[in-house]
C-alpha cells in the first residue's frame, strides 16, 4: 500500500503496444522482391510444365532443362540460312565465304544436337568435331590459295564435313518421333530434316566431283551449281540444265531423288497429317482403341 506523497512507477509511454503491434505485422508481410521472384519461377516452371505436356516426349533428365529443347524453329532457320549462303556465295573462290557458309553450318549442327535432346558427352562430340572442322576447313582453303594444292585440301574439308551435316538429320528426326503429341516444332523439325538432306547432298557432290578425275558435269561449275541441283534433285523438278555424267555422279543424283520422296511422303506426311488431326481428336481415337 502506498504511502501518502510516494511518486507512482514510471510505465510503458502512452502508443508503445500499439506501435509494435504494427512492427510485428510489418515483418510478418513477404518482401515484395522475393515475391516477384517466386512469381516469375512459377510462371517459368508452368511453361516448362506445359512445353513437355505438348510434346509428351521422353527426355533424360540431364537434358530437361535446356533452353534450346524442341526449338526446331531455329534450327529450320539456320538450315534455311545455310541453303541461301551456299546458294548464294562460290565458296571454291571465297575463303571467307567457305567460312562463313561452314560456320553456319555448324551452328546449326550444335543448335540441332541441343533441340534433339542429345546427351551432354554427345554435345561435347558434336561441338569438337564443329570447331575442329571449321578451323581446319579455314586453315586448308587458305594454305591451298597459297600453295596451289586446292584438289586434295577441297577433298579433305568436304570430306570431314560430309560426316558433321550427315549428323542433323539423323538426330532431328529421333526426336521428332519421339513427339507423343505433334506440334508446331515438330513439323518445322521434319521440314528442317528434310531440307538438310539436301544439303548434305550438294556436299557429297562436290566430294565426288573432287574425288573424281571426270567432274561431276563434265566440266568445272561454281559450287553454287551444286545446292541448285541437290535442290532440284530431291524436288524431282529436273529442269535438265546440269545433269550428271559420270556413273557414281548418276547413283549419286538417283538416291538423293529417291531419299527425298520416301521421306517426304512417308516421315513428313505422316507428321503433318497427325497434327492436322489435333490433339482432341488423337485423344478419342486413343479411347476408341483402347476400349475393350
Amino acid at each position: 500500500m502506498l504511502g501518502i506523497g510516494a511518486s507512482p512507477r514510471p510505465g510503458p509511454p502512452a502508443g508503445a503496444g500499439r506501435e509494435a503491434r504494427v512492427d510485428a505485422a510489418d515483418s510478418k508481410q513477404p518482401d515484395p522482391s522475393a515475391a516477384d521472384a517466386s512469381a516469375a519461377e512459377a510462371r517459368r516452371m508452368r511453361r516448362a510444365a506445359r512445353a513437355a505436356r505438348e510434346a509428351q516426349a521422353p527426355t533424360d533428365p540431364a537434358v530437361a532443362g535446356r533452353r534450346l529443347l524442341d526449338r526446331f524453329d531455329l534450327v529450320l532457320l539456320l538450315v534455311l540460312a545455310v541453303i541461301a549462303i551456299q546458294s548464294l556465295v562460290d565458296t571454291s573462290g571465297s575463303v571467307w565465304g567457305s567460312f562463313v557458309t561452314h560456320s553456319v553450318t555448324g551452328l546449326a549442327l550444335i543448335v540441332a544436337t541441343r533441340a534433339s535432346a542429345v546427351r551432354p558427352r554427345a554435345c561435347r562430340v558434336f561441338d569438337l568435331l564443329v570447331l575442329v572442322t571449321v578451323v581446319g576447313n579455314l586453315v586448308l582453303v587458305v594454305g591451298s590459295s597459297r600453295g596451289g594444292r586446292s584438289s586434295g585440301s577441297t577433298v579433305q574439308a568436304e570430306g570431314i564435313w560430309l560426316v558433321a551435316e550427315l549428323i542433323l538429320p539423323v538426330v532431328i528426326g529421333r526426336r521428332v518421333l519421339k513427339h507423343r503429341v505433334v506440334g508446331v516444332q515438330t513439323v518445322l523439325g521434319a521440314v528442317a530434316a528434310y531440307l538438310q538432306i539436301a544439303v548434305t547432298y550438294a556436299t557429297l557432290f562436290q566430294t565426288i566431283d573432287a574425288l573424281s578425275l571426270q567432274p561431276f558435269f563434265g566440266q568445272p561449275v561454281p559450287t553454287t551449281v551444286y545446292t541448285y541441283f541437290s535442290l532440284v534433285t530431291i524436288s524431282t523438278v529436273g529442269y535438265g540444265d546440269f545433269v550428271a555424267v559420270t556413273n557414281l555422279a548418276r547413283l549419286a543424283a538417283t538416291s538423293e531423288a529417291v531419299i527425298g520422296q520416301v521421306f517426304l511422303v512417308t516421315f513428313v506426311a505422316f507428321i503433318v497429317s497427325r497434327f492436322a488431326a489435333g490433339p482432341g481428336r488423337r485423344r478419342d481415337q486413343e479411347d476408341e482403341d483402347a476400349a475393350p
